[in-house]
């Protein structure tokens, strides 16, 4: 088997980290721009510094302007960096002859009852953050046909900042904490997302599996406090008595930028398409709380 090479934009995000460590390497060569080589800010800098680099086979583009509430404030470098700049890689990949992927979210949509949204429903942002995240869509969609787009929701690992790390930072420090109960979605560990893309990234390169909008998260969907209670559950024979949940409604903990209610995503054509289900959230969180758990009571026992 030829060995591919894969370049991943981005270095130290959950996304990225999990890419470079999880690709095979009987497969894979993998290849990452970070935000010191390139300032995804500026398109045509991105640009330049995605020709310097050697000959790739495919690019998948885990970089993101993710600061939901300060784009409200700053919603240009939100623009450059989900809007504009892959939509610039993207036409570069296909002039070039390379699969590029990308991955995009489920704030692209308003959120709704029942939830369970497919790729033919229409996107409605409601958000700047969202509205920059759908531009990048259309850029990359636009660029060429085995270009892909890959929506997500709720990414979490066991060593970045994300819902689950902050939830369990707070154990030990309350005895109850207020989280919003009318938010639903799809928590998705970064290692399943990782895999999934890499398997997306090896059928496109191959030319074995076709281009477009794929949603790709978690199977199953909850709220967040309901996410939160699961959370101190797995964590309290680890780290003892965790903070009670009271849940809230969005309305009780205001923020700058709108979220969606009930944004879940079907993920069922990627599952088609690839030949990949998606795990179940509930079976990929123990392994991440416990990782975590197990990380903190180390650094407690270091003199």
């Amino acid at each position: 088997m030829t060995v591919r090479r894969l370049l991943v934009l981005g270095q130290s995000g959950q996304l990225a980290t999990a890419l470079a460590r999880l690709a095979d390497p009987s497969i894979w060569d993998v290849a990452r721009i970070n935000r010191t080589i390139a300032d995804f800010s500026d398109p045509r800098q991105a640009l330049s510094a995605l020709r310097q680099q050697p000959d790739f086979d495919v690019a998948i583009n885990a970089v993101a302007c993710n600061d939901v509430d300060g784009a409200e404030t700053d919603e240009r470098e939100a623009q450059a960096v989900n809007g504009e700049t892959p939509g610039l890689l993207a036409e570069y990949c296909a002039a070039t002859g390379r699969p590029f992927l990308h991955v995009s979210t489920d704030f692209v949509f308003p959120g709704r009852a029942g939830g369970g949204y497919v790729e033919t429903d229409a996107p409605q942002p409601p958000n700047a953050y969202g509205r920059s995240k759908l531009a990048g869509e259309h850029g990359v969609l636009d660029a060429g046909k085995q270009h892909a787009v890959f929506r997500t929701a709720w990414v979490y690992s066991a060593d970045h900042r994300n819902f689950v790390t902050a939830m369990l930072g707070l154990v030990g420090k309350h005895e109850r904490v207020r989280v919003v109960a009318d938010q639903i979605g799809n928590p998705t560990f970064a290692d399943d997302l990782a895999l999934a893309l890499l398997e997306a990234a090896r059928l496109l390169d191959l030319r074995e599996a076709k281009g477009g909008l794929y949603h790709l998260a978690g199977t199953g969907q909850t709220s967040r406090a309901a996410l939160a209670e699961r959370i101190f559950e797995l964590a309290a024979p680890l780290l003892g008595n965790c903070p009670a949940v009271e849940p809230i409604t969005s309305d009780a903990w205001p923020a700058p930028a709108a979220r969606p209610t009930d944004a879940s995503l079907r993920s069922d054509r990627f599952a088609r398409t690839f030949s990949h289900q998606m795990p179940d959230w509930e079976t990929s969180l123990p392994s991440v709380v416990t990782a975590w758990c197990r990380n903190a009571l180390s650094a407690r026992a270091k003199p």
